[in-house]
């Protein structure tokens, strides 16, 4: 059974007043990740309530030896006051790791998360009006405070499709992943894929500015609807122009569009959309290519379809529910 916990024991943590039972409640209740939100969400209007300072723990434990022991003390009760030093010893140092602690979440405390598990689409509206759908297994990440005059930032690992809206005051939209690339936009529609083999764009409507800061050789370069870029993970540019909207928005519809796609990339696109593992089982097979337009919400919707078409069959491994292995018909 999953921990409920209420504002009141989050409160006492953030405090420091939190029993030890209260705090492993807490790291069980945030391993869910539904929970991480509402956490950040009420430590933020903690925060408000209590404003915070940083305390100099050096100059404070300085200032503790020069402390002189009383008159009453004589020279062999004065031993008695090394626990106090050693707890103000162990009280900076726990204030101290509360400080790396509170550092290195601090991207989780300036961002608000949007995330989609395998086979799940999502559309989010953003405050300036911007309407983005995240493709399966992405993460979006929007700061929750609007810092910047001039520009709108968002960070994106996975894939998403964005509709920009234009603001009155001409702010610029960019999007930032993880491999350095950054797609910088006014008002426009464009598709922006970033994954562990790399990251490319596709531009539906306006334009766009694509800049790798991986390659500082390399020029920005604007792209005009139609136009995929791929950027390679040296942070070079190859631009193929004339591109159907339909290949790189299907699956928003749940529809996978290959034209003449290799059996190898196949099994890539639905590794990264279901969360499967696919394994070929050589090499010959998995240059086979095929086309066609094919909707499925899961591996096992697809998988048999393949298989009549590619003259193959699909062995699921025996305790490995979500692993596959495809293999040449007799």
């Amino acid at each position: 059974m999953k921990p409920v916990l209420s504002k009141q024991t989050l409160r006492n943590v953030f405090e420091g007043k939190a029993t030890p039972l209260q705090k492993t409640l807490v790291e069980q209740w945030l391993e869910d990740p539904e929970n991480q939100e509402l956490y950040f969400q009420w430590l933020e209007e903690w925060e408000c309530d209590n404003l915070q300072f940083i305390p100099d723990a050096a100059s404070a434990y300085t200032r503790s030896l020069q402390i002189q022991p009383s008159a009453g003390n004589a020279p062999d009760t004065y031993p008695l006051n090394r626990p106090k030093r050693l707890y103000r010893w162990v009280a900076a140092a726990v204030l101290f790791l509360a400080m790396i602690g509170v550092y290195s979440l601090r991207d989780r405390l300036y961002y608000e998360r949007y995330t989609t598990k395998f086979g799940e689409i999502r559309t989010v509206t953003l405050p300036d009006s911007s309407r983005v759908t995240l493709n399966a297994n992405t993460l979006l990440e929007v700061p929750r405070f609007d810092v910047n005059p001039k520009v709108r930032e968002v960070r994106l690992t996975g894939e998403a499709e964005f509709s920009v809206k234009h603001t009155a005051d001409h702010r610029r939209f960019i999007v930032r992943t993880p491999d350095q690339l950054e797609v910088q936009v006014l008002g426009t529609e464009f598709t922006v894929y970033s994954r562990a083999k790399g990251s490319k764009v596709f531009l539906n409507k306006g334009r766009v500015q694509v800049r790798s800061l991986a390659n500082q050789a390399s020029a920005p370069l604007v792209i005009a609807p139609g136009d995929l870029v791929e950027v390679s993970k040296q942070g070079n540019f190859q631009v193929h122009h004339h591109q159907s909207a339909t290949v790189h928005t299907a699956w928003k519809e749940n529809r996978f569009v290959f034209e003449n796609t290799p059996l190898s990339e196949i099994a890539s696109q639905l590794n990264e959309q279901f969360g499967v593992h696919i394994i070929v089982a050589d090499s010959a097979l998995a240059q086979r290519t095929i086309g066609g337009t094919f909707k499925a919400q899961n591996a096992d919707e697809l998988l048999p379809i393949l298989s009549d078409m590619l003259n193959m069959t699909v062995n699921q491994r025996e305790g490995q529910p979500k692993t596959y292995q495809l293999t040449s018909a007799p």
